[in-house]
């Protein structure tokens, strides 16, 4: 039922196809005034999922101000790998676990871009008495259409779609999304494509705005995790705390409800890590970590840096089954909105990381970031968290598994390929002949 109704959301919008022979004698030109995605949006997309630049070794430490780290080591004790004793059953009995994720599928047709975005919570209850367990699952959806060639709709495309978005204001770094994506949406969002910014492909910018929504919904889930004093909760969503498509007045305003969280835990998992550099970085930040994990190795700066990435670090350095200490770091390019979460919402909204292997093989790697408010408030409950996403992890594999089933239940390759078929038949209607994409 979810399906149809986000591909029917698009009715109206293919309806008011232009008819091909008005489209041949039309003049080339461009759509009008819609909200587009910002130059620093653009860029974002040149970042990898934790918003570290490959083209730089400063993501943690900006070497133009050397007293200044966005990185500390000594939040535990012991800077050495530490083992992470899996849950019991007696540990799991009656703990809530949520898993979140996202996804996003589009419509190319050069003239246009129609945009699926959806993301899914699922929640488990563990229970090992008479209680039977507990579950559900949810779904937050959104639509959009990417406009490009000002010939190809109707003006009245504008009455079947959802134009609350506007146009950043000079000076702006984002267009928020968040408090409208809140709201019942039927009708999909009209966005815009910037042909003066630096980014020229059309495609790439559908892209931007594709997991702009994406992201956004994930947010959104956050919402449903219930708080009850009584019960613990562990939430795991997809990707880093901070993501890098999202503005930031949304990330404030989707973290907003983990600030009355006292028994649940936000943990956020990203299983890929092939490009991470944190380990890299703050072993050359704090050079005293090198003798810690290669004694009497003669490793230097260099040396690491010439290894390039993480994943090559951590087979050194972790063993299966064990987790690296937890540092609190922040890369650069995230700053803006981890302080406007810190000071708007009165927490410590800084990330705690760390890696933590397999033992299960094919042994893989996952990065885990949780808000340092929490450990604040309580340690012993984030060591559970983490054990509880390592077992996780050991069930699914390659990332936890009831992120796995948050991951199934987003797809949209179904609704794709529906809203596909439909959008060559109503070009077909009329008479409008546009180049496929190969």
């Amino acid at each position: 039922m979810d399906s149809i109704k986000l591909i029917n959301a698009f009715n109206g919008v293919l309806d008011n196809l232009v008819d091909g022979n008005e489209y041949a004698q039309r003049p080339p030109r461009g759509p009008r005034d819609l909200a587009m995605l910002s130059e620093a949006e653009l860029e974002a997309k040149k970042l990898n999922e934790f918003g570290e630049s490959l083209a730089r070794d400063d993501n943690y430490y900006e070497q133009k101000n050397l007293s200044h780290k966005i990185s500390q080591i000594d939040v535990e004790k012991s800077l050495v790998p530490k083992k992470v004793k899996l849950p019991t059953s007696d540990d799991l009995d009656g703990v809530t676990i949520c898993g979140i994720d996202g996804s996003n599928q589009k419509v190319e047709k050069n003239s246009f871009y129609f945009i699926l975005a959806r993301a899914a919570i699922v929640n488990f209850k563990y229970t090992k008495g008479v209680e039977p367990p507990y579950f559900f699952t949810r779904k937050k959806d959104a639509s959009a259409v990417t406009w490009v060639d000002g010939n190809i709709f109707k003006e009245n495309v504008i009455e079947h779609t959802n134009n609350k978005l506007k146009k950043q204001k000079s000076g702006e770094k984002s267009v928020g999304i968040f408090s409208y994506i809140k709201q019942d949406n039927s009708k999909p969002f009209m966005v815009g494509y910037d042909h003066a910014s630096s980014e020229k492909s059309p495609s790439g910018h559908a892209l931007g705005w594709a997991v702009k929504f994406q992201q956004a919904l994930e947010l959104l889930c956050l919402e449903e995790v219930e708080i009850d004093e009584t019960k613990k909760t562990i939430c795991i969503k997809d990707g880093p705390l901070y993501s890098t498509s999202s503005a930031e007045e949304d990330t404030v305003e989707g973290m907003r409800p983990t600030v009355l969280w006292n028994n649940q835990i936000l943990v956020c998992v990203s299983k890929r890590i092939n490009d991470s550099k944190l380990i890299l970085e703050t072993l050359c930040t704090f050079p005293e970590l090198l003798q810690i994990y290669f004694p009497n190795d003669e490793i230097t700066r260099d040396n690491i840096f010439s290894i390039g990435t993480d994943s090559l670090l951590l087979q050194r350095i972790l063993k299966p089954g064990h987790r690296t200490p937890l540092i609190k770091a922040l890369p650069i390019a995230r700053k803006g909105a981890c302080r406007r979460a810190t000071e708007e919402l009165h927490k410590d909204f800084m990330p705690l990381c760390c890696y933590y292997r397999g033992k299960t093989r094919p042994q893989t790697f996952i990065r885990i970031e949780i808000p340092s408010f929490m450990y604040n408030n309580n340690k012993q409950l984030v060591e559970e968290a983490i054990a509880i996403v390592a077992w996780q992890h050991e069930l699914g594999g390659k990332a936890p598994y009831i992120q796995i089933v948050a991951d199934d239940l987003c797809q949209l390759n179904y609704e794709k390929e529906l809203l596909e078929k439909q959008t060559i038949a109503a070009l077909s209607s009329k008479n409008l002949e546009l180049a496929e994409q190969y």
